[in-house]
């Protein structure tokens, strides 16, 4: 059962993959307007994640991190997550996983939410964390 639900997650992820990479969230209506921006008119955390996706797959980091800040240490993050089982087996290190430390719920949390209070501030420097 879990190698179906598996291949079924790398299906669906590499179909949302080609889906972000041939379509440019910001020129075609398929993609989901945040709703949170909709209604209040201030920028949520992932505001910008489709386009900094699509930037991403055509390798342009300055877009990423044009259109979220936050895209991509959230990235590196969840790469190590799945990435420090096989360093520590083919390097033969002792990398600790840092997603089960009891702190780091609080700090993913505390810094989520700084950066959406920043990034909806319409002042130099904290203007540049808003999407685009």
């Amino acid at each position: 059962m879990k190698k179906f639900l598996n291949t079924g997650l790398l299906i669906v992820f590499t179909g949302l993959a080609v889906l972000f990479f041939l379509l440019d969230p910001a020129k075609h209506e398929i993609f989901p307007r945040c709703v949170f921006n909709s209604i209040t008119g201030y920028y949520c955390p992932g505001c910008g994640s489709q386009r900094a996706i699509h930037s991403l797959l055509h390798l342009d980091f300055a877009g990423v991190v044009s259109y979220n800040f936050l895209f991509i240490p959230a990235f590196l993050l969840i790469y190590y997550h799945y990435m420090h089982p096989v360093f520590n087996r083919v390097f033969g290190w002792k990398l600790p996983n840092v997603f089960y430390f009891s702190s780091t719920p609080w700090i993913i949390f505390g810094v989520i939410v700084l950066f959406w209070i920043l990034r909806n501030i319409p002042v130099y420097p904290f203007s540049v964390l808003a999407p685009g």
